[in-house]
């Protein structure tokens, strides 16, 4: 099984960045336990084929090309907010809408607004200013606002 999904990277099936199958999903594909997709999964992240991050599913290693579509409806999401970052329409020092708000704009739910935030969060493009919000990303923090809760 380890070896037919590395084939299956190495073929571009599963391009860098693109998400690896569920295990449910490779259980069924393969006809194999639990235990068995996890050993084969673990051996792949050994190998830094595979990478898995906390309360996500696994993604083969590297960054996706140039104009990939997104795997999921949250990298859509964040990859439009930071269309819309680049072209200034929120600029540093304002805050950024809320979920609501956002959710309404991209039509989809709230926990999809939070974790495109959340990604952005991460590639520390937006800050979060506890008691205050989400902020662009800048050298400092937004004016007549304080790092502290």
């Amino acid at each position: 099984m380890a070896s037919d999904l590395r084939q299956r990277i190495a073929s571009g099936e599963y391009p860098p960045g693109g998400m690896i199958p569920s295990e449910t999903t490779l259980m069924q594909t393969y006809g194999v336990a639990r235990g068995t997709v996890r050993q084969a999964l673990a051996e792949l992240e050994r190998e830094g084929l595979v990478v898995s991050q906390m309360g996500r599913s696994r993604r083969v290693q590297g960054q996706p090309a140039e104009g990939t579509k997104p795997a999921t409806r949250y990298e859509d999401v964040a990859n439009q907010l930071r269309v819309a970052i680049k072209a200034g329409e929120f600029p540093p020092d304002v805050r950024l809408p809320g979920e609501p708000v956002l959710a309404e704009r991209f039509g989809t739910a709230r926990i999809t607004v939070r974790k495109a935030l959340e990604l952005l969060q991460q590639e520390g493009l937006i800050v979060v200013i506890p008691s205050k919000g989400r902020f662009v990303a800048t050298s400092s923090p937004p004016s007549n606002t304080s790092r502290e809760g």
